[in-house]
């Protein structure tokens, strides 16, 4: 027969743990479909992550930040999904134009995607996949937790376990990269208007 307490305790952790992942599902679900293109791994690495977080919830201390800690699991569960399924990042990208670095220079369209870089990446083309894609997993992953998952330099370095000055470098490579790849098309597509 079963322990009551047990039970108990079991739908008293259920309860808790739920209650904090709730107003996060629908982000983290952005957040690996994001680096998972397709949504049915998006949704198993999802799951299989969730599921790893409540299994070590009794290792989430009370009062700390929970977003941060259940990240860390959806992070580590998306990449080693990428990882297993061997997806090929390094797409080639054509080399820019002279009116791209034009554009560079001002950093206009540059500035407009990162206002909303969630609206920008779902409203996207192939070649901005193509472009968000070619950055390294690391890139990826620090670009969308500063920009659309809002995550401070601070916490990401520790989500990662890597220094703050590396999550920065990291951030830096990937926005130009993105800079450099998008000014162009966000120009040619109208989601930026106006003069460069």
């Amino acid at each position: 027969m079963a322990d009551t307490g047990v039970i108990a305790n079991e739908r008293e952790k259920r309860a808790q743990f739920m209650a904090l992942l709730s107003p996060l599902r629908e982000r983290l679900y952005r957040y690996a479909r994001h680096i998972i293109r397709d949504q049915s791994s998006a949704e198993d690495a999802l799951q299989d992550a969730i599921l790893s977080a409540y299994r070590k919830f009794e290792t989430f201390q009370p009062g700390t930040d929970f977003r941060a800690w259940v990240y860390r699991f959806v992070l580590n569960t998306v990449l080693n999904y990428n990882r297993a399924s061997r997806r090929d990042l390094e797409v080639p990208v054509e080399p820019p134009t002279l009116d791209l670095f034009q554009n560079l220079e001002s950093g206009f369209a540059y500035d407009e995607v990162l206002k909303d870089p969630d609206r920008f990446l779902e409203q996207v083309g192939d070649q901005v996949r193509t472009a968000f894609l070619a950055l390294r997993p690391v890139e990826q992953t620090v670009f969308l937790l500063r920009a659309i998952e809002g995550f401070t330099y601070r916490e990401i370095a520790n989500l990662l376990e890597i220094p703050v000055g590396t999550v920065m470098s990291h951030l830096a490579r990937a926005r130009a990269k993105l800079r450099e790849r998008l000014a162009e098309y966000a120009h040619e597509t109208g989601f930026v208007r106006g003069e460069a």
